[in-house]
């Protein structure tokens, strides 16, 4: 059941219909209590409108009681613009997420979707309520043709309430209920007249804040290719088949698969394994004109940042797959992780033991290139060999990639990280300054040594004409002392060897 009459959704046009009726508890609760048993740890309550549900107290004192550790109230505001319901909730002592059904980021966008007057405004006075009580707020909301030019206001819309969450979905034609071919033209808009407005709402937000974008093809908006999402974390749904008979758990994003294709060119796209293409009635209506794959080569027009890092360095997971490490070490595992955007892979060692080695966006670390940094992030034992095997991963991967080396291993390699091996605090960080400010114009790295006892490092550096120059880090008393040499006297310095012993000595100094 449902109250509003949004212009995508089954739901409320089964509710005027007289299709859509109040759910019995007992089945679900009984569902519930099988999930939890199934090791299930989350839940979501939605519609419709869960909260008009004469048994939805019940059902929420129910999840309550089982255990789960979040719940999450999917609603459109019409009994919780009441700060005494949402306290109702709260007294049952759930852990809650409310994630409220925006249908547009202006009263008129939301309203005309809804097909509800004052719907827009409950969900504001939800807000409140919800920001009052200090609890968790997410938001929703189908991209249809009635909304899509509104979407750069959420920003100024959500962020003085706190809301730590928005998702922006597709609308699926399948889930719109019965409408005809006018209607369902009305309603779908063209994803690339979309665009210049999700890029507006994107820039709106701080940096940080989780804006995502569900199915949305990623060669249409390949500059928001880091927030579009296409699946998500594995999801049962329960679903109300006849009046009070629930349905089998079906897997939800399988079922939205189902009515999406691809076609040929899709394969030579790097976003290939993570679209699941577009809606079999969007191909029909608008063609696939604009389903442009996103080559390697194009990608790092797009994302010159590096954003979506995984991407980028899929050559160089391959080689980590079959990479031979130097004895005593062979390849345990190779974790893929496109959220963080990391690679984090697993060294066995021989006798026991482990070393575990990640690469990241360039940067800091025990060294980097201008397409990656490799970081050690933890070892059961740290010495020559552990070393021996990041110079040795290294080179290996500088040599698949043609990257350009910004500063490479050293002595002080496992200082870099957690570990904070071998080398005095103070020296470290300064070494850690050095290396996240790397490259210094037109001087490259070629190594770092480290004196007895961790208290001083010497920095080779060398200018492109060959003049070498060597950084200094000493311990005098609690401070860092730092200076420079050339190894041959200069009548006439070069602007770029000037610039770039500037550049580095300004890093030492932070």
């Amino acid at each position: 059941m449902c109250n509003n009459r949004c212009v995508f959704c089954v739901s409320g046009q089964r509710t005027e219909e007289r299709e859509a009726f109040p759910v019995p508890g007992d089945p679900v609760l009984e569902r519930l209590e099988g999930a939890r048993r199934d090791g299930i740890r989350k839940v979501t309550l939605l519609g419709g409108e869960p909260t008009i549900q004469p048994e939805f107290l019940r059902i929420v004192r129910g999840a309550v009681g089982l255990g789960f550790d979040e719940i999450v109230i999917f609603t459109n505001g019409v009994k919780t613009a009441r700060g005494s319901f949402v306290d109702e909730i709260l007294e049952t002592g759930g852990n809650f997420t409310f994630r409220l059904s925006f249908q547009g980021a202006n009263s008129r966008a939301h309203n005309r979707t809804t097909k509800k007057l004052g719907s827009f405004d409950r969900l504001v006075e939800t807000m409140k309520n919800l920001r009052a009580r200090n609890q968790r707020i997410t938001v929703n909301m189908c991209v249809v043709r009635s909304n899509y030019e509104s979407v750069a206001e959420f920003p100024a819309l959500l962020l003085p309430y706190g809301a730590s969450q928005l998702h922006l979905d597709m609308i699926r034609p399948l889930d719109a209920g019965v409408r005809t071919e006018e209607e369902m033209r009305a309603m779908l808009p063209r994803y690339s007249d979309m665009v210049p407005h999700l890029e507006a709402m994107v820039a709106g937000f701080p940096a940080g804040f989780d804006v995502n974008i569900g199915n949305l093809p990623y060669c249409i908006a390949p500059k928001l290719a880091p927030v579009i999402h296409h699946d998500g974390e594995t999801t049962l749904t329960v679903a109300v088949d006849q009046r009070a008979d629930l349905s089998e758990a079906w897997d939800k994003y399988a079922v939205k698969r189902r009515d999406k294709l691809k076609i040929e060119s899709c394969r030579e796209c790097v976003f290939d394994s993570r679209c699941s293409g577009v809606f079999d009635t969007y191909q029909r209506f608008y063609g696939t004109d604009e389903l442009v794959p996103i080559t390697p080569k194009r990608l790092r027009v797009v994302d010159p940042e590096l954003r979506l890092f995984t991407l980028h360095v899929e050559p160089l997971i391959a080689a980590l797959r079959a990479y031979a490490a130097p004895p005593p070490f062979a390849v345990a595992n190779v974790h893929v992780d496109t959220r963080d955007e990391r690679v984090a892979v697993r060294f066995a060692r021989e006798g026991g033991g482990s070393a575990d080695v990640e690469l990241a966006r360039p940067g800091a670390g025990a060294a980097s290139t201008d397409l990656f940094s490799l970081h050690l992030v933890g070892a059961t034992t740290v010495d020559a060999a552990t070393i021996e095997l990041l110079r040795h991963l290294f080179a290996e991967l500088c040599a698949v990639s043609n990257a350009r080396v910004h500063h490479g291993i050293g002595d002080d390699a496992a200082f870099h990280g957690p570990l904070r091996h071998g080398v005095d605090w103070r020296i470290g960080r300064c070494l850690e300054r050095l290396r996240g400010s790397a490259p210094y114009t037109a001087l490259s790295w070629e190594g770092v040594t480290i004196g007895a006892g961790g208290r001083d490092a010497a920095i080779a550096l060398r200018h492109d004409d060959g003049v070498g120059v060597t950084l200094t880090l000493g311990l005098d008393r609690d401070r860092v002392r730092g200076g420079y040499r050339l190894d041959r006297e200069l009548t006439n310095a070069p602007a770029t060897l000037v610039e770039g012993v500037r550049a580095a000595m300004s890093a030492v100094r932070g």
